[in-house]
């Protein structure tokens, strides 16, 4: 079978949908000034902070709480989202 635009389309793997990266729950360990995150535990590691590189907030839509999110560089040179639920209080990363 040949695959053209069309028939690319509609297959389930070529859907255009992209997969959001899974977010697992952390145990902040440290901030810096109060406020920015400067190390945290997760999957039974430790990783330290050495740069914000970004911070924005989303605001809460429907069942979803408003969220703060830190674009963040560790010192083993991962680059990873962490982001706080402001309603809970809880921390979580992506990878």
């Amino acid at each position: 079978m040949m695959i053209t635009w069309r028939t690319a389309s509609l297959s389930r793997h070529h859907s255009g949908a992209r997969r959001r990266p899974a977010e697992e729950p952390i145990a902040l360990t440290a901030r810096r000034y109060g406020f920015l995150p400067a190390r945290f535990r997760s999957r039974g590691a430790v990783h330290l902070i050495v740069q914000v590189e970004a911070i924005w907030e989303e605001a809460g839509r429907g069942q979803r709480a408003a969220r703060r999110y830190f674009a963040v560089r560790c010192a083993d040179g991962r680059r990873c989202t962490l982001f706080e639920n402001l309603r809970a209080g809880t921390w979580h990363v992506r990878w």
